[in-house]
């Protein structure tokens, strides 16, 4: 009796449905280009509030420039664990042309004006 084993070719490997939706919606963030706006073209009111939640009244445009509102150069890798501290424009402004800016800091800190 003879062994006639033959080997199995290599199984391709699957990429989890997850992670093909996040690399694509991280591709979609990035190519994002267009300045942040609300929907009547001025800038809201997002001081005080989560970065999340700034994002959403933004409606979700990331073509943010965040800034560490503790001058150490911090990067944002979960906006629900951050709040607004500062904007610019200010609320009411209009955002033609213009791109927003966030003074942020961790949900558990104190911005520089106390909140």
């Amino acid at each position: 009796m003879t062994n006639s084993h033959t080997p199995h070719a290599p199984r391709a490997r699957r990429v989890p449905r997850a992670a093909a939706t996040l690399a694509l919606t991280a591709l979609a963030t990035l190519a994002a280009t267009a300045p942040a706006r609300a929907a009547d073209d001025t800038m809201p009111n997002v001081n005080g509030k989560s970065l999340s939640a700034a994002y959403q009244a933004l409606h979700n445009n990331k073509d943010v420039q965040l800034q560490d509102g503790r001058g150490a150069g911090r990067h944002v890798l979960w906006p629900a664990n951050w709040k607004v501290c500062a904007q610019h424009p200010q609320a009411g402004a209009p955002l033609q042309h213009q791109k927003v800016k966030l003074t942020v800091v961790k949900s558990r800190e104190l911005c520089g004006n106390g909140r």
